[in-house]
């Protein structure tokens, strides 16, 4: 596994919520893309950021909190659960996951479960980010490619 550590600036997304199992997130997507689409928000350089809140061995499924965002600039007329936060910047270990989203957990395990503890770093309480490089919808399972952003605690 090859681990970065990064320093990330603060980014201002739009996002839309989902609670429940991450495998179901696909409508908080749909929602926040049918949205965005029609407002010229998806652009080349626009970034597609899972925000990952819970651990699904240790939170209920049915509590499991996920925001589908995208990287907006200034303040886009928002639409019923469409909202804008920022991710706050800092210190992240990136990793990049290629392959089937059912196998990311096995990269969370070594990340998190392997580097992690041996790494001389400490996971900050926050959201891991989940930045897809590749369209999930249109790109062959074997070939999606998300770069996994773990929040740090700075020293």
């Amino acid at each position: 596994m090859n681990v970065h550590i990064i320093r990330q600036e603060s980014r201002t997304v739009a996002c839309v919520r989902h609670i429940g199992p991450y495998k179901n997130c696909g409508a908080a997507w749909e929602t926040l893309c049918r949205w965005a689409g029609p407002l010229g928000l998806l652009e080349p350089d626009t970034a597609y950021i899972g925000l990952c809140y819970d651990d699904p061995d240790v939170t209920p499924p049915d509590k499991i909190r996920y925001d589908a965002c995208i990287t907006v600039t200034g303040q886009p007329q928002l639409a019923a659960g469409v909202a804008l936060q920022t991710i706050p910047g800092g210190l992240f270990a990136t990793t990049i996951h290629i392959g089937p989203m059912e196998n990311l957990i096995k990269t969370y395990v070594k990340l998190c479960g392997e580097w992690l503890p041996q790494s001389g770093y400490e996971a900050k309480h926050a959201p891991n980010l989940e930045i897809y490089l590749n369209d999930p919808s249109t790109t062959a399972p074997q070939d999606l490619r998300i770069e996994i952003q773990l929040p740090l605690e700075e020293a």
